[in-house]
């Protein structure tokens, strides 16, 4: 049975800000799209952040990925992708700017997944969540933020 400790090897993964391993597969020469592979474990979180691009998810094994996501209008959205029948979703794409964390749920204790963003994921387009900035702006999901969010 694969475990945690075999991807992080395997894809020669790292620690990511906002919370579990990552690894660039793919950036292109003009930077029009990136690539990673992404690995969330279980009593961990990838806590609230926004990029300037769109960002398609792409889940692969393991647990269930749920991302919860705020958007422009400060309106909570959440999306399960998973291979179970009751969440049978492999997909999804967040939108730019829209604030997002994610958590994996099931029995597995990981969630390893693809990320895709367009144009180019770039560090200075990455923004964490700052919790009372968060909750200042949106202080209808106080609960949520202070769940998903380290500082």
């Amino acid at each position: 049975m694969l475990n945690v400790q075999d991807f992080i090897e395997q894809y020669q993964l790292e620690k990511h800000p906002e919370g579990g391993f990552y690894k660039r597969t793919f950036l292109h020469s003009d930077n029009l799209f990136s690539s990673i592979l992404f690995l969330l474990t279980k009593n961990n979180f990838s806590a609230f952040h926004k990029i300037k691009s769109d960002e398609q998810w792409n889940w692969y094994f393991g647990d269930a990925i749920i991302i919860h996501e705020i958007d422009l209008e400060g309106k909570y959205h959440q999306t399960i992708l998973s291979n179970k029948k009751e969440h049978l979703n492999f997909q999804y794409v967040v939108k730019a700017n829209h604030w997002f964390a994610s958590e994996c749920v099931g029995d597995e204790g990981f969630a390893f997944c693809g990320c895709t963003v367009v144009p180019a994921f770039s560090f200075e387009e990455f923004e964490l969540a700052e919790r009372d900035k968060l909750i200042k702006e949106f202080p209808q999901h106080q609960a949520l933020i202070n769940k998903f969010t380290r500082q």
